[in-house]
This record gives C-alpha cells, sequence and structure tokens, in this order.
C-alpha cells in the first residue's frame, strides 16, 4: 500500500529538469508554436513526434503585471496548476511518442488560484486533444 501512495506523489512532482529554460527554446515557441487563449493566461506549445522523453513547461510573468513580488506570485500559481494537472499531457505525450514543450503566459496577476487551475486545466485539455489527433494521423 505504501507503495502505491509514494508512486502517486512521483506523479505530481515537478523537477527543474521538467522546466523550459533558455532564450532559444523559448524564441522558438514564440516564433513557432500554437497559441491557445483564455481570460488570464496564454499557452504557447510546441509537439515533436517521434520525442516521447521530451515534456517541458515555462511559466512568463511580464513587467506589465507589476512588481516582481506580484509576478513572482502569479508565476508560483501557474506552476502549481500545472504541476497538479500536468498528467493531462504527459502520459499521452509518452502513449502517443510526441514530445511537447509549452510556456503559460500570465495576463493578469491578481487572478485567484481557483481561476488559474481551472484555466490550465482547459489549455491542457486543449493540447491532450491536439497530441491524440496528432498521433492518429
Amino acid at each position: 500500500m505504501k507503495d502505491s501512495a509514494n508512486s502517486n506523489r512521483r506523479k505530481y512532482i515537478l523537477p527543474r529538469s521538467r522546466i523550459l529554460r533558455g532564450r532559444e527554446p523559448i524564441q522558438r515557441l514564440f516564433q513557432k508554436g500554437r497559441m491557445l487563449r483564455e481570460q488570464h493566461m496564454d499557452l504557447r506549445y510546441l509537439l515533436f513526434p517521434g520525442q516521447p522523453g521530451i515534456c517541458l513547461a515555462g511559466f512568463i510573468a511580464g513587467k506589465r503585471l507589476g512588481k516582481a513580488h506580484e509576478r513572482n506570485l502569479i508565476k508560483r500559481r501557474m506552476r502549481e496548476a500545472y504541476r497538479q494537472h500536468q498528467y493531462l499531457i504527459r502520459d499521452i505525450s509518452q502513449s502517443a511518442e510526441i514530445g511537447f514543450q509549452g510556456i503559460l503566459i500570465a495576463k493578469n496577476a491578481t487572478v485567484p488560484y481557483q481561476a488559474i487551475e481551472q484555466e490550465c486545466i482547459r489549455l491542457l485539455t486543449a493540447v491532450n486533444r491536439h497530441i491524440r489527433e496528432q498521433a492518429h494521423s
């Protein structure tokens, strides 16, 4: 019973190795990536067929959103929402052998966590559908 509890906990971790970092990958997402929009945040992403090990996410809050502590708070909230629901992408991308890189971009710094979580679920579900479509074609 203890092993199943540990495996469930491991499902929800987000180590630094799965955080998208660096200028080049982020620029590639802005130039070539698809965009999904919600009221409080956007998602830019790229899919990489044949590379199931890639599943990276980044989090951006621009300076127009406020002071550093406000931007850090919204990024923490986006990271937590993604961490809780990353299985929507990670599981299907591994089974379909399609890699994923994406960036969640905040539009508003005064959003409660529940709204961010709901939007994150909608965005990740839309990407999940796109991965399924690409896997079947």
